[in-house]
């Protein structure tokens, strides 16, 4: 039986096909490619859209029947699942942002740092005191074109795509020491909720068990994201790992939230601790700057 993919038809969303049928030794199969609702706003030039509009074209081929499978990355899927859609998330060698530089190797201030993310505009504002931010649209291949001409001296991407698009060692770049949006990184892989279908067996069988945790930590992080009414463009940052200070490495949500003048770090080892934490702190004023 060949199975039928769903995917944007960009380099780097290929390039997440190919990574998932190889993982799961799927040889025949046949990419149904979507140019999503993002993908013609990226093109024209905005960069302040839900992320969403990346994912729900494609999931329309799910739904009316035209796909088997659809692949997406997991940072633009939304905080709740799609009614009739099943989802699993897949890890990634890498949730980090890079600092790409076209020439100097060496960060300063009055560089001008090109970003489309809100989050990593204020991340550089703060960890980098870059002076010189600037909008950035476009694919990966768009992106570093633009830097390559010049019309940046270094630009912001993330780590697991450059890599998946076998990029890193043509590139001068310093990984950045800072947390990143939740799902970065990593694939979300969807099918239809129908226990008869013979591709929903094969993925409970062949995944559940890779998702297990993965599926509750970032569920867990969007969770918490809904409850303060964060999304995909919030000037937010939170990601999942073992709290090694504690006997039995017990799992903390930890994460920053930025401002215009000033951020906060929060953490806690639950949604609950991790939300309370944020709003003593005046995490939510923060968030409400930029809405």
């Amino acid at each position: 039986m060949t199975i039928k993919i769903a995917s944007r038809s960009s380099k780097l969303a290929l390039a997440q096909v190919e990574e998932f049928v190889k993982k799961f030794g799927i040889s025949d199969y046949k990419i149904i490619k979507v140019k999503t609702e993002g993908d013609i706003k990226s093109a024209n030039g905005e960069t302040l859209f839900d992320k969403a509009h990346f994912v729900s074209d494609v999931q329309k081929c799910l739904l009316n029947g035209e796909a088997d499978i659809a692949v997406h990355s997991a940072k633009d899927t939304p905080a709740g699942e799609t009614t009739g859609l099943l989802r699993y998330f897949l890890p990634s060698q890498s949730n980090q942002d890079v600092l790409i530089f076209r020439e100097e190797d060496k960060f300063n201030s009055e560089m001008k740092l090109g970003t489309s993310s809100l989050r990593r505009q204020l991340q550089a504002k703060h960890h980098l005191n870059a002076i010189n931010i600037v909008n950035l649209s476009g694919n990966v291949d768009t992106r570093l074109e633009k830097l390559s001409q010049g019309e940046y001296d270094c630009i912001i991407l993330a780590k697991a795509g450059l890599a998946r698009l076998k990029l890193l060692n043509e590139l001068q770049y310093e990984v950045m020491d800072w947390s990143t949006a939740s799902g970065q990184g990593f694939l979300c892989i969807e099918v239809l909720n129908d226990p008869s279908a013979d591709i929903y067996n094969f993925l409970l069988k062949s995944i559940r068990e890779i998702d297990l945790n993965l599926g509750k930590n970032i569920s867990t992080e969007r969770s918490i994201l809904e409850a303060i009414n964060a999304g995909c463009n919030s000037a937010i940052s939170i990601q999942t790992q073992s709290n090694l200070e504690s006997e039995n490495s017990q799992l903390i949500h930890l994460g920053e939230i930025y401002g215009v003048e000033k951020y906060i770090s929060f953490s806690g080892t639950n949604a609950e601790k991790t939300i309370n934490d944020i709003k003593n702190q005046d995490g939510l004023k923060l968030l409400n700057e930029h809405n």
